[in-house]
C-alpha cells in the first residue's frame, strides 16, 4: 500500500474525507506530488503532461490510474476536488480558471499568471466561489525568511526604510529539463518567471509598492534563452520604504541557485539567503564593541519547503480560511512585476496598477 493510500485510509477512519487532487504538468508537479503523499488524508487521482513517457512513468511510480494530455478531461471529473496547477507560465489562467469555474480548489504554480487583466479576473471569481487558492511564492516557508518577517512585524528593526531581495539562478541545466522556458515561440519571460519570488518577498515585508524602475539586458552565457534575462529594479513602497529587487538567470555560477532577503530598519539589519540556514543580524546598534553580527542558525531544510506551503494550502482548505499566500497576494505580486515591465519599455518609472 502506497504512502498516499495510507494516509487518505487514515484520514477517512477519523471521519475526515480525503482529498483528491489532481496534478497539471508533471515538472514541478512532480515536486507536489511528493509533498501531497506525506500530508494525512490528501491522494493524488489523475495527472495531465503533454509528454507521454513522462505521464506514464509519473502514474506507474505514484499509483495513478487517471491519465491524460488534456487537462480538460481532467479538471472537469467529478472525483477531484483540488487541482495542483504546474503548466508554464502562460497557461496558468485557462488551468485555473477551468478549474474554479469547476468548484475546484486551486494550488497555483508562480507566477500565478502573466496579465494583470488575468490577475484581476481570478481575484473575482476566488472571491464570488469562496473556493481556496493558493499561489506558489514559496520563499514565504523558508524558516528564516519568516524570522526576518517577524523581526520587521514585532518592531524588532525599528523603522523599516530598505528591503533587497535577489533571485540567482544558473538557469543552464533548468533550460535543458524544461525546454517549453526557451521555445522561441512562447518563451518564459525571467522577470515574471524568476523575479517573482524576490518581488513576492519584498512586498511580504515591506507592504504594497506604488512605484517600480526596471532595467535590463541579456546576458551572453545562455545564448538558448531569446529574451532579457538580467534585471535590476528599485521599488518605493506605500509606507515610504525603499527596495531593491535583482533577477539574474544568465549568470554563470555555482551553487546555482540563490535567494537572498535583507531588511533594513532604523534598530537593526537582518541578512539572509537560501544557502546559508541563518540570520546575520545587528540588533544592537549602540552596544560597544560589538565586532560582528548576531548569527541566528535554522534547521537545514532540503531544496524548496513545497510541503509546508501544501501542509498550509490544505489546511486552508479544511478550515475554511485563505492560505499564506491567497489570490490577492498573487494578484498584487503580478500587478508590481508588470509595473515593472511597463517601466522597462518606457524608461521611467511606473506606477503599480490596484489589483480590483
Amino acid at each position: 500500500m502506497s504512502a498516499a493510500t495510507s494516509g487518505a485510509l487514515a484520514a477517512e477512519g477519523n471521519g475526515m474525507s480525503a482529498l483528491r487532487v489532481a496534478i497539471l504538468g508533471l515538472g514541478m508537479g512532480a515536486s507536489h506530488a511528493r509533498a501531497y503523499r506525506e500530508i494525512e488524508g490528501v491522494r493524488v487521482v489523475a495527472a495531465c503532461d503533454t509528454d507521454p513517457a513522462r505521464l506514464a512513468a509519473f502514474a506507474r511510480e505514484n499509483g495513478v490510474s487517471v491519465t491524460s494530455a488534456d487537462y480538460r478531461e481532467i479538471v472537469t471529473r467529478a472525483d477531484v476536488d483540488v487541482v495542483s496547477v504546474c503548466t508554464p507560465d502562460h497557461l496558468h489562467y485557462e488551468h485555473c480558471r477551468l478549474a474554479l469555474d469547476c468548484g475546484k480548489h486551486v494550488m497555483c504554480e508562480k507566477p500565478m499568471v502573466t496579465t494583470l487583466d488575468d490577475a484581476r479576473e481570478l481575484v473575482q471569481r476566488v472571491r464570488s466561489t469562496g473556493l481556496a487558492f493558493a499561489v506558489g511564492n514559496v520563499n514565504r516557508f523558508v524558516p528564516h525568511f519568516s524570522a526576518v518577517k517577524r523581526m520587521v512585524e514585532t518592531g524588532r528593526l525599528g523603522d523599516l526604510f530598505f528591503v533587497e531581495s535577489d533571485y540567482i539562478h544558473d538557469m543552464r541545466r533548468v533550460y535543458q529539463r524544461t525546454p517549453w522556458r526557451i521555445d522561441a515561440r512562447n518563451p518564459q519571460n525571467a522577470w515574471l518567471g524568476g523575479a517573482v519570488h524576490p518581488v513576492d518577498l519584498v512586498r511580504w515585508i515591506a507592504g504594497d509598492v506604488d512605484e517600480v524602475m526596471l532595467y535590463s539586458n541579456k546576458c551572453t552565457s545562455a545564448p538558448e534563452f531569446p529574451l532579457p534575462d538580467n534585471y535590476i529594479a528599485t521599488l518605493k513602497f506605500r509606507s515610504g520604504c525603499l527596495g531593491k529587487v535583482w533577477e539574474t538567470s544568465g549568470i554563470r555560477r555555482w551553487p546555482e541557485h540563490v535567494v537572498n532577503l535583507n531588511a533594513y530598519g532604523s534598530m537593526g539589519t537582518a541578512m539572509s539567503n537560501t544557502l546559508e540556514m541563518q540570520i546575520r543580524a545587528w540588533l544592537d546598534p549602540d552596544m560597544p564593541g560589538q565586532a560582528d553580527a548576531t548569527v541566528i542558525p535554522f534547521v537545514r531544510t532540503v531544496g524548496h519547503p513545497v510541503r509546508a506551503e501544501l501542509e498550509d494550502f490544505v489546511d486552508a482548505i479544511r478550515g475554511g480560511r485563505s492560505p499564506r499566500v491567497g489570490v490577492e497576494d498573487g494578484a498584487k505580486t503580478v500587478a508590481t512585476l508588470v509595473a515593472g515591465l511597463r517601466s522597462s519599455e518606457t524608461g521611467r518609472p511606473e506606477r503599480v496598477e490596484p489589483i480590483d
